[in-house]
C-alpha cells in the first residue's frame, strides 16, 4: 500500500515539475505578442455592452468605469 501511493506521489510531482519547467521555456522563447492596448480595449467594451443587452433584453445600462492597472513592467 505505502509503496502504490509513494509511486503516486511521485508521478505527480514529476508532471508538476515538467508542466512548471514547460511553462517557464515556452514563456522564455516564445512571449506573448503585445497587442495594441487602444484597439483592444474599444472592442472589448463593444462585446461586453453587447453582452449586458442581450443578457438583460435591453433592461440593464452599462458605464464606462477607468480601471486602472495595477501591473507593473517588468522592462
Amino acid at each position: 500500500l505505502a509503496a502504490g501511493m509513494a509511486t503516486v506521489f511521485t508521478i505527480l510531482l514529476l508532471v508538476v515539475l515538467s508542466a512548471q519547467l514547460l511553462i517557464r521555456v515556452v514563456n522564455r522563447f516564445a512571449p506573448a505578442p503585445a497587442a495594441d492596448p487602444k484597439a483592444s480595449n474599444e472592442e472589448e467594451l463593444a462585446a461586453l455592452f453587447a453582452a449586458v443587452e442581450i443578457a438583460t433584453q435591453g433592461k440593464g445600462k452599462g458605464e464606462v468605469v477607468r480601471v486602472e492597472s495595477r501591473v507593473k513592467d517588468k522592462g
